[in-house]
């Protein structure tokens, strides 16, 4: 376990102003926050940028926009610009377009443990589901499950790090 306050998150982003919208609403509910929030922006237009400084005051906690220029597919290279900035102990990275559950970070918290990694999966909306989302609302993930409208649910993974000697 790690106190959430030593933890950072990193959002990666590319051109995608609405979920990222509906991303950051779902990570100023959480029920614990991370010390930080790393915007990883792989060159995105400026919509992007107005909406980070837009939303950053209503954050939990300090957001920073790292943003490089649109050069291609860099999705990995503004990661690690990301990584490299990070104050935190631990690390989670999720993508723009996954709207956390109100216990995301308390429970990657929970499941921090020197030595492992901890991998999820998200799970789908279909697409009417999808354009239906407000930023104010909530929706309980088992209701989408039991309507139908959510799939790839339980299939997390906690798994040890491999060790390699050198």
């Amino acid at each position: 376990m790690i106190s959430p306050d030593r933890m950072s998150l990193v959002i990666s982003t590319y051109n995608h102003v609405r979920p990222l919208e509906l991303c950051l609403a779902g990570f100023r509910n959480q029920t614990a926050a991370p010390m930080e929030i790393l915007i990883a922006d792989d060159g995105s237009t400026p919509p992007t940028k107005d909406l980070v400084a837009r939303l950053a005051a209503s954050l939990p906690c300090p957001v920073h926009h790292l943003w490089h220029e649109d050069k291609g597919f860099r999705k990995n290279t503004i990661l690690n610009h990301c990584l490299a900035a990070a104050k935190g102990d631990y690390l989670v990275l999720t993508d723009a377009d996954c709207i956390p559950h109100p216990r995301f970070i308390e429970d990657h918290a929970a499941l921090a443990e020197q030595g492992f990694w901890v991998q999820g999966r998200r799970s789908y909306l279909n697409s009417a589901a999808s354009a239906s989302l407000q930023v104010s609302q909530y929706v309980p993930s088992f209701r989408l499950f039991f309507a139908g409208q959510l799939t790839g649910c339980g299939q997390s993974i906690s798994s040890s790090l491999p060790h390699y000697s050198t």
